[in-house]
């Protein structure tokens, strides 16, 4: 499943329907049903926008009427005080669907934000940024699509879509990668082994992979990796692509954007973002 086909439509509306969005109380009892009133949705500090068009969705599945501007589109920058989208139509729509609304969209620019500050320490490196599948379960694909608004990119969606051979497969086959990883494969799927050390790298490379990624290597590590690396695979002779994932953090990730590394997958992008700070205002009353 990719993020044109998800469907938003129906988490949406189980959104609205789990926040009771259409037995709204507070503002049932207290807001005239006429009353109408303009809107800003506004960042609260300075990061990357991404969930724009659900939140607009959020507003307009539960009142199609209401007449929604948007600001900015996802993937832009934006910074504290800036106008994200304005909201003209019903009171009682706004009101009743601002938390919904908000939430997509700070959870999602927060993900977009901290990828973007990840693709940007690594600089001009040529190391890409890769996600991971440690995302909260049925919202994979939104979450994706976040790191990919901020710049990154995305490592395999699902157990189908690549192989990737890690320290457990290798457990339960003895510690040993064995011939049937040769001969086993389908087709063109790409092929991608953890390794753990020098010499876990070196029984790998007889298995020709298209990946190898290296768990928890320091750079030094890094560095005697790809040295062996160069030495098996001289001049322009194609090598595996290379991977590093474990123990790597913004504060730490620029000794990690080694030349020669290929990708840097970081959990913590779709795991550990905080929440973009955004909100609600209502501006005019008629």
């Amino acid at each position: 499943m990719r993020f044109n086909e998800f469907p938003v439509k129906d988490l949406i509306k189980k959104a609205l329907e789990e926040d009771a969005a259409g037995r709204d109380i507070t503002t049932l009892d207290f807001i005239p049903e006429k009353a109408r009133a303009e809107a800003r949705i506004t960042a609260g500090e300075t990061g990357v926008a991404c969930g724009l068009a659900i939140a607009c969705d959020v507003f307009q599945t539960f009142d199609r009427r209401l007449n929604v501007l948007m600001k900015k589109r996802d993937g832009a920058g934006v910074k504290s005080g800036e106008t994200l989208m304005i909201l003209k139509g019903r009171a009682r729509s706004v009101l009743s669907c601002e938390r919904v609304a908000l939430n997509f969209l700070g959870y999602l620019s927060g993900i977009a934000t901290l990828t973007r500050r990840a693709v940007k320490a690594v600089g001009t490196s040529g190391v890409r940024i890769l996600d991971t599948r440690k995302t909260t379960p049925l919202l994979r694909a939104l979450e994706k699509y976040a790191v990919a608004c901020g710049g990154g990119r995305n490592h395999r969606f699902d157990l189908a879509q690549q192989y990737l051979v890690k320290d457990n497969h290798l457990a339960v086959l003895k510690g040993t990668p064995g011939p049937g990883l040769l001969v086993q494969r389908r087709g063109d799927v790409p092929f991608e082994i953890e390794v753990e050390d020098l010499a876990e790298l070196k029984k790998a490379l007889v298995l020709c992979p298209d990946i190898i990624m290296l768990d928890n290597f320091k750079p030094q590590d890094v560095r005697a990796a790809l040295g062996l690396l160069r030495r098996v695979f001289p001049g322009r002779t194609p090598r595996p692509l290379l991977e590093l994932s474990g123990g790597i953090t913004l504060a730490n990730i620029r000794s990690y954007a080694i030349k020669g590394v290929d990708f840097i997958s970081l959990g913590a992008l779709t795991h550990s973002a905080p929440a973009l700070d955004v909100s609600l205002e209502i501006t005019k009353v008629f």
